[in-house]
């Protein structure tokens, strides 16, 4: 069994070759603070793989922390389109793009009842929002940086929509507010990460979660700590915690009923005065392992344990420059000039 420092040090633990890592880069609401980013997860495998599943605003700061070259992400999953779950996309994109990936950007997400709601869509407005910053980077930067390979599966089916490298990664839908949104489980030997995405109790859940390691579920805040703190009507504090997300009650039910080796609860502001009683809230009907996720908390999963603990990291990182001779010598295409008029004013003349 290996041996684990009382906080992770990122690059300084190599993973054992079926040693599964997962790091919370995102837990908080959609509402964006500097304590909690928005929803996004890390797994990394023994066999070298990284997947990011959510990429939500803010969560490319916590990852970037982290020292891991963007080159090193094998694919990004979206669960489903909202902001706080997909916002950082021009950061995944563009920011990797910069930070020295040398690769198609590999994104996959659901489809939804109209192409306009599936992830297809959401990527080509996205590529067509964003064309002034790639078309002026393309003669700068490596061009196979700015494509884009979009996988868009659908929504409505439990079905594996990733299996490459051992690796099986399973899509199955969840009951948030419309049509479209899924969960996602990742298989890979004998280990299971499972992740709920935004979702109120389902039998998708239940039925597709059982027998996994780590899962990690929405739970949240209660109905009368939105209405203290957030100063939201009952109504409104009932139609957001309640209907369109779960309750932490209801997420101790789901834990109860599929037993997990270690229940990880997200999606709630995680602050001294507010956790107990979320707690307390997810006790009600779950009595097992329970950790209550923060920014940057590590989960190393072995055949003998889940080791949890929290990832030191800094601030003033740089890009990763692991990659960079193959960086400095990818192909640019040729650089778009700007007007005339415009060049000639320019004090030092560029060529």
């Amino acid at each position: 069994m290996p041996t684990y420092r009382d906080h992770y040090f990122p690059q300084t633990e190599p993973l054992a070759e079926d040693e599964m890592r997962v790091i919370a880069l995102g837990t908080g609401r959609p509402f964006l603070r500097r304590a909690q980013a928005n929803a996004s997860w890390l797994i990394e495998l023994g066999n070298g793989d990284k997947f990011i599943f959510d990429f939500g605003s803010g969560s490319q700061t916590n990852f970037t922390s982290l020292e891991i070259p963007y080159q090193d992400v094998t694919a990004y999953f979206a669960t489903h389109l909202h902001t706080d779950h997909v916002g950082d996309f021009p950061n995944i994109w563009i920011g990797s793009w910069a930070g020295g990936r040398t690769k198609p950007l590999v994104v996959y997400g659901p489809s939804g009842l109209i192409p306009e709601h599936g992830m297809q869509h959401f990527v080509d407005t996205q590529k067509s929002s964003y064309r002034w910053d790639t078309e002026t980077r393309v003669g700068l930067l490596p061009a196979i940086g700015a494509e884009v390979e979009c996988h868009e599966f659908d929504y409505s089916k439990v079905h594996a929509v990733y299996n490459h490298n051992g690796v099986e990664i399973i899509s199955f839908p969840a009951v948030h507010i419309y049509d479209g949104p899924v969960s996602l489980r990742l298989n890979w030997k004998g280990k299971s990460f499972v992740y709920s995405g935004d979702t109120t109790p389902s039998h998708f859940f239940t039925e597709n979660a059982k027998n996994a390691d780590l899962v990690v579920h929405e739970a949240f805040n209660p109905v009368s700590q939105l209405m203290a703190r957030s100063g939201y009507d009952e109504r409104t504090a009932r139609g957001i915690g309640t209907i369109a997300h779960s309750d932490p009650v209801e997420t101790g039910y789901v834990f109860n009923e599929i037993k997990p080796r270690l229940a990880v609860a997200f999606h709630f502001f995680n602050d001294f005065d507010t956790a107990m009683e979320l707690e307390q809230a997810i006790r009600v009907h779950y009595s097992g392992k329970l950790a209550l996720s923060r920014d940057l908390m590590v989960f190393n999963v072995t055949d003998d344990d889940i080791v949890v603990r929290m990832a030191v990291t800094a601030d003033h990182v740089w890009p990763n420059k692991e990659h960079h001779d193959k960086f400095r010598s990818a192909h640019r295409e040729e650089r778009i000039k700007m007007s005339d008029w415009l060049a000639k004013k320019q004090i030092f003349p560029k060529s």
